[in-house]
């Protein structure tokens, strides 16, 4: 097939579908039937229309309603990690304190210990005179 037939065989075809067209919006527009499916079309399509704002509403709603139960659930959240960082934090203040009072029997129990140890060690020696 050459590139001549080719075009031909497009114009053809625009051709009939143009004439298709054509006898369509004549027969919508130049008849009583055609005016009738043309009105039909159009408050199909008004419908349709009406149909998809009331669910695009709806799904707005919905959207509205999602939103407020995250702020919800969000504000639940950080309360709550508020919570457990102040249960964390009272605990970790008690671990340190028993450490530190650990600690400090420790040092107490060391003293006691080298004074204890300095008498026995050194109680025959001569004191130094001041």
């Amino acid at each position: 097939m050459s590139d001549h037939e080719h075009q031909d065989g497009k114009f053809m075809l625009g051709f009939f579908i143009g004439g298709l067209l054509g006898a369509f919006i004549i027969f919508l527009l130049g008849t009583k039937e055609g005016k009738k499916t043309g009105k039909a079309i159009q408050q199909k399509g008004e419908d349709i229309i009406d149909d998809l704002q009331g669910r695009l509403n709806e799904l707005e709603e919905k959207g509205k309603e999602l939103v407020q139960q995250g702020e919800v659930v969000r504000e639940e959240l950080a309360a709550e990690v508020e919570e457990k960082k102040e249960e964390l934090t009272e605990a970790a203040a008690e671990k340190i304190d028993t450490a530190l009072a650990h600690i400090e029997a420790l040092q107490e129990h060391g003293r006691e210990t080298t004074a204890s140890l300095r008498k026995r060690l050194f109680k025959n020696l001569p004191k130094k005179p001041e």
